[in-house]
C-alpha cells in the first residue's frame, strides 16, 4: 500500500471513488516511534491504530486496523520524505522549500485563535522585517515526521508544538478551514470560528 504522505500528495485530478476512504501503510504509534513530552503532557497509551486519507476533503484519520475501507496499491517501493531544516537566528529554515517558519518562543504557544485571528496575527508579525503569514497545509503538513509521535515534528527544529490542531491558510468552504494535528499527524476541517493554534512562515526573500 502507498504511505500516508504519497496518498496526500497525489494530483487533485487523481480518479479516487468518491466518497471513499483509503488505507495507508502507516500505523502509529509502533515500537520504533520516538515518544516526545511535547507541551500538554498527554498520559496513557495509544493502541496501535492506522492512517486512512479521504480525498474528497482531503482528511486524514486514524481507525482501528479492522475497520474495512479501501486501498490504494502501488508497485514501487514505499517512499518516506526526506527533510533539510536548519536552524537560524530568524527561525527554522526548510531548505528543500525555502520557507523560514518562525521560532516557537517568538509568540505565545499556547494562544489560540479563530481562522481570522489566527491570520491576522501572522500578518502583523514584524519579526527580522520579514513578512509573515499562515502556512498553506501543504506546507503545514509537510513538517509533520511520521517516525516522532507527541508531536509528530522534530522537535530539535519546531520545539515542543502542542499536540492539537494548527490553522492552515486553507478552507474547505466559507466556514471551515484545514487544521494539522501533531499529535498524531492528522489533517482535518474545522468551524473558522473555532480556535486552534498558529505557526507563521516566510518566504524565501
Amino acid at each position: 500500500m502507498m504511505s500516508i504522505e504519497e496518498l496526500f500528495f497525489l494530483p487533485s485530478n487523481t480518479p479516487f471513488r468518491d466518497a471513499f476512504s483509503y488505507w495507508s501503510a502507516n500505523q502509529g504509534p509502533s515500537d520504533n516511534t520516538v515518544i516526545g513530552s511535547g507541551s500538554e503532557g498527554d498520559g496513557g497509551i495509544i493502541a496501535t491504530l492506522g492512517y486512512s486519507f479521504f480525498p474528497k476533503e482531503r482528511n486524514i484519520t486514524l481507525s482501528p486496523p479492522t475497520k474495512r475501507i479501501a486501498a490504494a496499491c502501488i508497485n514501487t517501493p514505499l517512499t518516506v520524505r526526506k527533510h533539510d531544516y536548519i536552524l537560524t537566528a530568524e527561525g527554522t529554515k526548510d531548505r528543500r522549500s525555502g520557507l523560514l517558519w518562525h521560532t516557537l518562543d517568538a509568540t505565545d504557544k499556547r494562544a489560540k485563535y479563530t481562522f481570522d485571528q489566527a491570520e491576522e496575527m501572522c500578518e502583523n508579525l514584524t519579526l527580522h522585517g520579514r513578512n509573515w503569514r499562515l502556512p498553506t497545509l501543504e506546507e503545514l503538513y509537510g513538517i509533520v515526521d511520521y517516525s516522532r509521535f507527541r508531536p509528530t515534528v522534530e522537535m530539535k527544529y519546531f520545539g515542543p508544538m502542542m499536540h492539537r490542531y494548527y490553522w492552515t491558510a486553507d478552507a474547505l468552504n466559507d466556514t471551515e478551514a484545514y487544521v494539522v494535528g501533531f499529535k498524531l499527524g492528522s489533517v482535518a476541517t474545522v468551524a473558522k470560528k473555532e480556535e486552534a493554534y498558529a505557526r507563521c512562515v516566510s518566504d524565501t526573500q
